[in-house]
């Protein structure tokens, strides 16, 4: 999986520009505000639907701007695929995607283009609140089987059908259905997450190993306070059905349902303490490159396909010997789009691929990649 071209107009503080980009590695120099995040962040938006960094879809569109589009040849099982992405805004905003001249639902563009995103908002998978850590295993889930992402839509739905019921006090009758389709729905989402975890405790001693992991090997957990979770595959959706209905009378005072996967969490502890107690900053970081390099590699074992790499600031609260090992790990890797505001740093440590230099939202320069002495 890669990318031969990528187009941008009106996104954020980027020019209009058509821009080839080469296989393999490809540093994005600049100062701060010549547009390095907004251009890994248009190719992020473009593959994911989404952006690593928070905000809403209004704030991608250019100042003065009604909309943005993004278009790309990527190269797929040896053939050529030109996907497009448009966002207009009139009032509400609206999102149209397709591959060539055909229109697309979400589901099937999501599986086009995957791109792994790496930035300092991942220190939010070992800081942040539990919800963060739900959309990365959830989009991991997809990765692997495309098919989860509309059991997780239906999923949504059931819940906000059931949140609804308890809001205007509805009879307890009135959420059976509801809560049988919710039970099926959750139990299918939790199993697919445990096997996600599975799949990432696997490989994620090896990643941080090839990074310079130095303190005990981080555990990972998935866990549930209502309990579900720790049922057997066989009566997960029984159980979780058991709770939706006992939990009714205290949930009907609040609005809104307090047991299922979407208050479920991925629990990290490192030599049998919460990562987010002992880690330094640095550590944290390198903790989440880990883990977002193991989604990765998971995906390739599994589905054979290899997402593009954007890593945004990829030198921050990262030494120059931990550094030097992440761009040797992407170096051995898929595509990959790295940032970085300073190029004295990050150049010296590129053995190959090549360097793009921002300057006003534009790609200035193009060259060759240099070594380090």
């Amino acid at each position: 999986m890669s990318i031969a071209r990528l187009s941008v107009s009106e996104f954020r503080n980027l020019s209009a520009q058509q821009l080839d980009v080469p296989p393999g590695l490809t540093a994005v120099v600049g100062p701060n505000g010549s547009g390095k995040t907004s251009l890994l962040e248009a190719l992020a938006v473009l593959g994911n639907l989404t952006s690593f960094r928070p905000g809403s879809a209004a704030t991608w569109i250019r100042h003065g701007a009604h909309g943005f589009a993004l278009a790309a040849v990527a190269e797929r099982a040896g053939a050529a695929v030109e996907i497009r992405q448009e966002i207009h805004l009139r009032g509400t905003l609206g999102r149209s995607l397709f591959r060539g001249a055909r229109r697309l639902g979400a589901a099937e563009y999501l599986d086009l283009l995957p791109v792994a995103t790496l930035s300092g908002h991942d220190r939010a998978l070992v800081w942040g609140a539990p919800d963060d850590r739900r959309r990365f295993l959830d989009r991991l889930c997809f990765q692997l089987r495309p098919e989860a992402l509309p059991v997780l839509q239906r999923y949504r739905r059931a819940l906000r059908q059931r949140n609804a019921l308890l809001a205007r006090g509805a009879r307890g009758d009135e959420f059976d259905a509801f809560e049988q389709d919710l039970a099926q729905l959750g139990a299918h989402v939790i199993l697919a997450r445990l096997a996600a975890v599975a799949g990432l405790e696997s490989l994620l001693g090896d990643e941080l190993d090839a990074l310079g992991w130095s303190i005990g090997r981080p555990v990972l957990r998935y866990t549930s306070t209502d309990g579900v979770a720790v049922a057997e595959p066989a009566t997960l959706a029984a159980r979780l059905r058991a709770a939706l209905a006992a939990s009714r009378r205290l949930e009907r005072g609040r609005g809104h349902t307090a047991v299922g996967p979407h208050r479920h969490d991925l629990q990290l502890t490192v030599q049998g303490a919460p990562a987010r107690e002992i880690l330094s900053a640095g550590q944290g970081k390198l903790l989440a490159t880990g883990l977002k390099l193991a989604a990765m590699a998971l995906v390739g074992r599994e589905r054979g396909r290899t997402p593009i790499v954007v890593f945004d600031d990829v030198d921050a609260e990262l030494d120059a010997v931990v550094l030097r090992r992440v761009i040797e790990r992407l170096e051995r890797g898929s595509q990959a789009l790295l940032s970085s505001a300073h190029e004295e740093m990050m150049l010296p440590r590129l053995t190959r691929g090549a360097v793009w230099r921002m300057a006003g939202g534009r790609v200035a320069t193009d060259v060759a990649g240099g070594s380090e002495a």
